[in-house]
Formats: structure tokens, sequence, C-alpha cells
């Protein structure tokens, strides 16, 4: 068996950035309403231009930051996995994200 397991754990290494980027991704769509919810609850009593500004900054640099520094931090932690957790943590990941996404009615 584990010459099956082995090899695959190795494709889904060449292959990390992208999944970590889906993860990510994934995250953000199905949290990102919330994220923008609560940004709109706390600065609801700026005027209206400052709230924009802030909303284009959130948006621009704030999902962009907070992206690319969970994909370099996911990034790392799946390579230092061993061959089975490897595949276990990113198939749960995905099937627990997919949970959350149906009830959420995100999908």
């Amino acid at each position: 068996m584990y010459h099956y397991i082995h090899p695959f754990a190795d494709f889904l290494r060449l292959h990390l950035s992208s999944i970590s980027v889906g993860l990510v991704a994934t995250i953000l769509m199905i949290y990102g309403a919330h994220i923008n919810g609560y940004f709109r609850k706390i600065t609801k009593s700026l005027p209206f231009l400052a709230r924009f500004g802030l909303f284009v900054v959130l948006c621009s640099v704030g999902y962009a930051f907070l992206s690319s520094q969970a994909v370099k931090g996911l990034r790392l932690f799946l390579y230092q996995q061993k061959d089975i957790p490897l595949i276990l943590m990113i198939s749960g990941a995905f099937l627990v994200l997919a949970f959350f996404a149906r009830n959420g009615k995100n999908l």
C-alpha cells in the first residue's frame, strides 16, 4: 500500500502552492462576508468617504496580505508533514470546508 501512498504524497507536495491557495481562497470565500460585516459594524460611525476608503484598504491590502501570509504558512506547515498525515490533512480540510460552505449556503 505504501507503494501508492508515497508517490501520491510526493505529487501533493509538488502542488502544495496551488493547494494552499485553494484552501485559503475557499476560507476567505466562506468567511469574507462575515469579515466585511464586522468591518462595516465597527466603521459605521465614520463618514461615508472614510468608510469607503477603509473598505478599499481592507479589500486591497488587508485581504492580499492575509492571503499571502496564510498561503506561505500553510504551505510550509503542510510540506513538513509525513505522507499519510499530509494526505489526510488536505483531504480533510477540503471536506470540512465543503461542509461549512454547504451549511452556510454559499454553494
